[in-house]
């Protein structure tokens, strides 16, 4: 296939694409997601420059679904333990809390409350900075934004908490 010529292409996208979503399906288990990944596998293709290159056009896409879906449950999968550590966190605090008078325990129970309705994102870098102790730096990677948004999220983040408990 020459680079980017849109009959060659629609060829190999109407031979490929449904064997590939039921590959990608079968680990995934999960329908649309199976349909994303192959779409963005076919849109990497288009992208590609060296397409020449590829010697197997089916064992190429075939093994960039698995890889790309093996990701996705990977990330996935890391997500999970991290939520699992952070809700840990969280009950560790109530524990705490629960030995302490009532007042404080009502303040807890509100600071908990709140972190739950900040919006996922906020959510997320609020969690990994403060809970997970990650630096600025390291929370940006993570979510893939910026130090300054991170600064900005988290500033937000305290001024809605602080409104929310006081």
């Amino acid at each position: 296939m020459s680079n980017q010529d849109p009959n060659a292409f629609s060829e190999i996208f109407s031979t490929h694409y449904r064997r590939l979503v039921m590959e990608a399906f079968y680990l995934l288990r999960d329908e649309q997601e199976a349909k994303d990944v192959v779409q963005e596998i076919f849109i990497d293709l288009w992208h590609k420059h060296d397409i020449a290159e590829i010697v197997s056009v089916k064992a190429y896409l075939t093994q960039s679904v698995r890889n790309r879906c093996l990701n996705l449950l990977k990330a996935s999968k890391s997500r999970e333990q991290k939520e699992i550590g952070y809700q840990y966190s969280l009950s560790a605090l109530v524990k705490e809390t629960e030995e302490e008078d009532p007042a404080t325990l009502q303040r807890t129970e509100n600071l908990l409350q709140a972190i739950r309705n900040l919006p996922p994102k906020t959510a997320r870098i609020f969690q990994l900075y403060y809970m997970e102790k990650k630096s600025r730096n390291d929370v940006a990677m993570e979510v893939g934004v910026s130090i300054n948004t991170v600064k900005t999220v988290l500033s937000r983040a305290l001024k809605f908490l602080r409104g929310k408990i006081h």
